[in-house]
């Protein structure tokens, strides 16, 4: 899931004219999290506190301009399906 969204993303930046510094971001993604093997993504703490995250900027954005620039993000999508079901639970 997490690298099929990060594919996503690279052709939206690509496709907004993004000057990337890597041309694989499977790759660049995985060897990032290869050097924090420990680490707890943000959204992970917020769900673990029941708060809601921030996924409307970050992976929702991915939808909005998949569907301006008419470019598919259906991992982005599902993710941000799932997330937000999950947070509509949270009862802050």
């Amino acid at each position: 899931m997490a690298l099929g969204c990060t594919a996503e993303i690279y052709a939206l930046g690509k496709a907004l004219g993004v000057a990337f510094s890597y041309d694989d971001p499977v790759e660049y993604v995985t060897a990032f999290g290869k050097r924090m093997p420990d680490a707890r993504p943000s959204m992970l703490l917020d769900h673990h506190a029941g708060r809601v995250s921030e996924i409307d900027a970050l992976n929702g954005m991915a939808v909005v301009l998949g569907t301006r620039l008419k470019i598919a993000t259906p991992y982005n999508e599902t993710l941000t399906a799932i997330i937000r079901a999950k947070e509509a639970h949270f009862t802050h």
